[in-house]
């Protein structure tokens, strides 16, 4: 069966020419689809509704993989009897110039055979990759004798904020992006044919992850480790970390008791759930707070961790400023992320907001020691990540024998069992999980204080 180009594997093309290469020779290479990345997924096509609602007049093609009557097959004639009835808005129509193809999110019609194209996207601006995508379509429409006059992506307005129901006038936002896709006319009409030329070669092109563009080399780096398995890295026994012992302790010594270890999760949704959220926005729905009242004294923890079908924000806000005190240093791991949350929380509820103004005054980031490398270890993998240092430094503490092992899942799961009513059955197991996953990021923190206290 001969090959045809669709815009997604033009877009691999562009990423990294063997990605084109294994999506059709070696599709196996490829990871299936993991339950974290289908929420992004799900949560793309979530939005395409509210686009799409921009445009009421607008008449789905609709497909399937499948035999029936929506098939993808059978697209390219269901989308030109849509344009000879006289349709003027189409939702994903399927054109065909060549050996290229592509589904186009909405194509309006405001002439004969001249056209406005629409991308959506789930993103909150137009992005450079997106320029290329629609100038594959342009040059397939205008292959197939259609001409493309005015060129734009819709997608995620940052600044809107919910209000009651969402309206897709408000949570939308329309670029332009014409001149961007002409310029990028030349570029498309030289690689298309380099795309389908690499589809159709007998051997894989070189796979280095350094030839990896548009910002797509760790997720190539996870088919590259299929085509290339990687040895896990050997270390001599009697390795030793590089220490900087006088910066280490005067890091220590600024530090005032009683420590609070913190560490949040967050939801986050691109469609907010409740007003006064907006899209993406990272609701803090948990935390855990280890604190050392003295240096002497015995390690206490507290938690808080919302339960409810309503929006955590202010009763979490309330209680951790019952738990962390006006006194005493705050220990997070990337002070960035921590403060930013008690910052959104402070602006969301102006009465709390120099409280939690307060608590940032107070944070120290326990990464600083690992990321200015005054502790380096090359068993750390050149990364500051609590992930890599922990196992190194506490090898006793581990993850991997937690029911949530990481921070993506903690937060699907959480929306899952408590927002979307999915999980009935498994709530209480997902709280439990929860609560030991959190715990145990703060209890990292406290054991990678004491490792650098003993130096």
């Amino acid at each position: 069966m001969p090959i045809t180009i669709s815009k997604s594997d033009y877009m691999l093309f562009l990423k990294h020419p063997a990605w084109i290469w294994v999506k059709k020779n070696k599709p196996e290479l490829i990871p299936p689809v993991d339950e974290n990345q289908q929420v992004i997924f799900d949560a793309g096509h979530q939005f395409e509704q509210y686009a799409e609602a921009l445009f009421p007049e607008g008449v789905s093609i609709g497909f399937s993989f499948d035999d029936s009557e929506q098939s993808y097959w059978s697209m390219p004639e269901r989308t030109n009897a849509a344009i000879e009835r006289g349709d003027q808005v189409l939702f994903q129509p399927r054109f065909v110039w060549q050996d290229f193809t592509c589904i186009s999110d909405i194509v309006s019609f405001v002439g004969d055979k001249e056209v406005d194209l629409y991308e959506i996207k789930a993103s909150t601006s137009a992005k450079p990759e997106h320029a290329f995508d629609l100038a594959y379509q342009t040059a397939v429409l205008e292959g197939a004798g259609y001409s493309v006059k005015n060129i734009y992506v819709i997608h995620v307005n940052k600044e809107y904020i919910r209000n009651g129901e969402i309206k897709a006038d408000e949570i939308t936002k329309i670029t332009d992006i014409t001149e961007d896709v002409r310029s990028k006319g030349e570029l498309t009409a030289k690689y298309m044919p380099m795309a389908l030329e690499t589809a159709q070669r007998q051997q894989m092109p070189d796979p280095d992850p350094t030839l990896a563009k548009l910002g797509s080399k760790s997720d190539w780096l996870k088919i590259y480790e299929n085509i290339v398995p990687q040895e896990p890295d050997q270390y001599p026994d009697d390795l030793q970390p590089t220490i900087q012992h006088d910066e280490i302790k005067q890091f220590l010594d600024e530090l005032k008791f009683p420590l609070y270890f913190l560490d949040y999760e967050t939801m986050m949704s691109l469609v907010p759930y409740f007003d006064g959220h907006r899209p993406y926005q990272q609701i803090p729905f948990q935390y855990s707070l280890h604190v050392l009242q003295t240096a002497d004294s015995e390690l206490e923890q507290r938690e808080y961790l919302h339960r409810e079908n309503s929006d955590p924000s202010r009763p979490l806000a309330e209680q951790l400023l019952k738990d962390i005190g006006t006194e005493g240093t705050v220990l997070v791991w990337y002070e960035g992320f921590e403060k930013a949350r008690n910052s959104e929380l402070g602006d969301m509820y102006p009465d709390l907001k120099d409280q939690m103004e307060a608590i940032n005054d107070r944070v120290v980031d326990l990464m600083i020691p690992f990321k200015k490398k005054w502790y380096d270890d090359p068993r750390f993998n050149g990364s500051a990540s609590i992930k890599q240092v922990l196992p190194v430094l506490v090898p006793e503490l581990s993850y991997k024998e937690l029911g949530i092992q990481e921070g993506g899942s903690a937060q699907r799961l959480w929306m899952e069992a408590v927002l979307d009513d999915k999980r009935a059955d498994q709530k209480e197991t997902i709280f439990n999980d929860l609560v030991e996953y959190c715990k145990l990021d703060t209890l990292a923190m406290v054991e990678i204080y004491k490792v650098l206290l003993k130096l």
